[in-house]
């Protein structure tokens, strides 16, 4: 019996099973992708709310937040101080789970709604009411070295009530990242954001009679 084989004959055969074996290697790893959200705010009862609620209620109008377009997508961001500090990189596999603009305009809202306020948007036809304009400019985590990290973020706020500037002002704050990835990035941004805001209320209920 000839027991030669002709490797004209084996080298396609060898081919079509290592192409078999890459494809089911490929279907049965996929690439992970990681969403993140701010998740929930903490809610206070009515009885501690009553005691220490005492400033005004908001009733204002937030206007459709503006954003760069680095900003108009989903992409996790960051910046290596480090390295260069104005390219804006993003996250391969890691993604938010709606735009920056729609994650802080959905905290400002429940935090004045919690506090007995109402925030209605321009387009709801409502008239009367002081319109605040939000401008984000910066949402990225910023890596000082390898394995050192800290959110940063800023946005400048615009009251307007009848088509007058009633006020004007740059909010920004930055949260300490407890590991250097794209998941202390998403543990951190809340906590910045959860501040700005805080001290964005503050400022409104100053401004708004």
């Amino acid at each position: 019996m000839n027991t030669h084989y002709d490797s004209t004959i084996l080298r396609p055969r060898l081919t079509i099973i290592i192409a078999l074996a890459s494809l089911l290697f490929a279907c049965a790893s996929p690439t992970v992708r990681q969403q993140f959200d701010f998740g929930g705010i903490a809610v206070e009862s009515d009885t501690k709310l009553s005691t220490t609620k005492v400033n005004p209620k908001l009733n204002i109008l937030l206007a459709e937040i503006q954003v760069p377009s680095s900003l108009e997508g989903t992409a996790m961001l960051y910046r290596l101080q480090y390295d260069n500090s104005q390219e804006l990189r993003p996250y391969a596999q890691s993604r938010w789970s709606m735009p920056p603009a729609q994650l802080l305009k959905q905290r400002i809202k429940t935090q004045i709604n919690q506090q007995g306020g109402t925030v209605l948007a321009t387009s709801d036809g409502v008239k009367n009411l002081p319109i605040l304009r939000l401008e984000l400019e910066e949402f990225a985590q910023h890596f000082t070295s390898t394995n050192q990290s800290q959110v940063q973020l800023r946005w400048r706020a615009s009251l307007i009530n009848q088509n007058q500037l009633l006020a004007q002002r740059i909010f920004q704050a930055q949260a300490k990242c407890d590991s250097a990835d794209a998941k202390g990035g998403a543990k951190a941004m809340p906590l910045a954001t959860d501040m700005a805001i805080t001290e964005l209320i503050g400022w409104l209920q100053t401004q708004v009679k």
